[in-house]
């Protein structure tokens, strides 16, 4: 962040927003990184800073040194120590002519065993404009304009009267500041949820007093796959207090530094083994940690998992860590939540599902590890709902089949339906057959039947050469009344033979 007389903005009423450097633009910017090198004092470094300043863009050079800044570690450099040598020189007297002036510094270099030159240097080295370089953390010109564009932001949210985001994650870390600067919120929920951001005088009248909180708030938000917020800014023009708006979204991330993000860790060990036990058998269905904010009254309730499928979704909340305080908040949220939920409470703690009874809320008690079956019971029935619903949509719109043999996996893509709800409403065609995970028409059936009853050896070797003509396997066989007769595991002793 910077000091508001380094914010450069532009303003196209009712719109402002700060004035970017493009990373791939990043001249001015290593220039400022080769004015701090090492052994350099700070009064050289701003003389030199001060060169590349123009009317136009002295704000901005301003800015990238200061950021130069916070990143270089200044130090006094010296041979005596300062305040000695002050004082000894001051008990001199007064010096009127450079001979006299020289004869005392030498004098001085003398009784501290050092040279002429090392007194100078010493003299008035503690003070600040004085101190050295000693190290610079090293940044890339445009990593540099990056966090010049991030600062820069973040010093027009010092003026923010609200500021109204979305994000696709990182929602514990947002929540979690969002709690820590004492910012009040209101959800509201509709495909995306969207939150409002203010301090609690915004409720009531204009205030900057929470500008410094929503600017620190920014960088957490940036974290996120995807985001777009909103601010409402307070600035001057022609001396008037004026409200401008500011809009900003991830189509802008490449002029923003990448946040690191911290190492991935769970909250429970409860947690961690239910999602890998999860994922070990049902690969078909996607579960997400922390995937949303869920609206719950006034509140906000991060679930610890959702699972997906196909647009389908169901949520997870995992109950085990226990105080009277945060069971009770659990407990709230859940009975105020607006969209279905499975809850899996640890059967240690002291409540029952009349605690959290709502309609919509399935209550699973655990012991040390959540249970898989209830929870596969309720996928398996929302599996049902979607096959019935998907079926239902299939039968409303024909399926047009203008291959010969089409796969079933395209046809479930082309209709933004599952593979399951296609083998259903196939099985029901009588113009051809749903043999394996392909459709084939009743036409290359027969074609393929006629082949294989014209030949002579009938090795199973010989009959493949015919299906692979079609990129089909022996499974087709059965169909067209053929078997596959097994004398050894030796596939050239195996013979095809048709079924009486």
């Amino acid at each position: 962040m910077f000091s508001r007389d380094l914010l450069v903005t532009r303003k196209r009423k009712p719109y402002i927003t700060p004035v970017y450097i493009h990373p791939e633009e990043p001249e001015l910017a290593a220039q400022i990184i080769d004015i701090y090198k090492e052994g350099k004092t700070k009064t050289e470094i701003d003389e030199q800073t001060a060169l590349l300043e123009t009317h136009r863009t002295f704000r901005v050079v301003r800015g990238l040194s200061e950021l130069m800044r916070r990143r270089t570690t200044f130090e006094a450099d010296y041979a005596v120590e300062p305040k000695a040598v002050r004082e000894y020189l001051y008990g001199k007297g007064y010096v009127t002519t450079t001979k006299q002036r020289h004869v005392v510094v030498t004098e001085a270099a003398q009784h501290f065993d050092v040279s002429a030159k090392d007194i100078e240097a010493s003299f008035w080295a503690d003070r600040e404009e004085y101190q050295k370089v000693t190290s610079v953390a090293a940044v890339s010109p445009s990593e540099l304009v990056k966090y010049y564009n991030l600062s820069l932001t973040q010093t027009l949210l010092f003026d923010a009267l609200s500021l109204e985001f979305t994000t696709s994650g990182n929602y514990q870390e947002i929540f979690r500041i969002i709690k820590y600067l004492g910012l009040m919120y209101e959800l509201n929920a509709n495909e995306t949820v969207t939150v409002e951001v203010t301090g609690p005088a915004s409720l009531f009248r204009k205030t900057k007093k929470y500008g410094t909180s929503l600017a620190k708030l920014l960088p957490k938000i940036l974290k996120a796959p995807s985001w777009k917020l909103k601010a409402r800014v307070e600035t001057t023009v022609a001396g008037e207090p004026r409200i401008y708006i500011f809009e900003l979204s991830d189509t802008k991330q490449e002029f923003f530094p990448d946040i690191p993000t911290a190492t991935e860790s769970f909250d429970s060990a409860v947690e961690e083994n239910f999602l890998k036990r999860f994922q070990a058998v049902r690969k078909d269905w996607t579960i997400t940690r922390e995937p949303t904010v869920l609206k719950a009254g006034p509140s906000a309730m991060i679930p610890d998992f959702s699972l997906e499928r196909r647009g389908k979704k169901c949520y997870i909340e995992i109950v085990g860590f226990w105080t009277p305080e945060y069971l009770k908040k659990k407990t709230e949220k859940v009975k105020t939540l607006q969209k279905e939920i499975i809850l899996c409470v640890n059967k240690e703690l002291q409540c029952t599902k009349k605690d959290f009874q709502k309609k919509g809320v399935d209550i699973i008690f655990y012991d040390k590890t959540v249970p898989l079956k209830p929870i596969l019971e309720r996928v398996r029935k929302i599996e049902s709902e979607q096959l019935a619903e998907e079926k239902e949509k299939l039968s409303e719109t024909k399926i047009v089949l203008e291959e010969d043999i089409t796969s079933l996996e395209d046809i479930a893509e082309k209709y933004s339906v599952g593979i399951e709800s296609v083998k259903r409403i196939l099985e029901e065609d009588e113009t051809g057959a749903v043999i394996g995970n392909k459709f084939i028409k009743n036409s290359i059936l027969e074609e393929i039947q006629q082949k294989i009853e014209s030949l002579e050896n009938m090795q199973l070797e010989t009959v493949k050469r015919i299906l692979d003509q079609y990129n089909l396997d022996e499974i087709v066989l059965e169909r067209i009344g053929y078997r596959v007769e097994w004398k050894t595991l030796d596939v050239e002793s195996a013979l095809v033979k048709k079924i009486r």
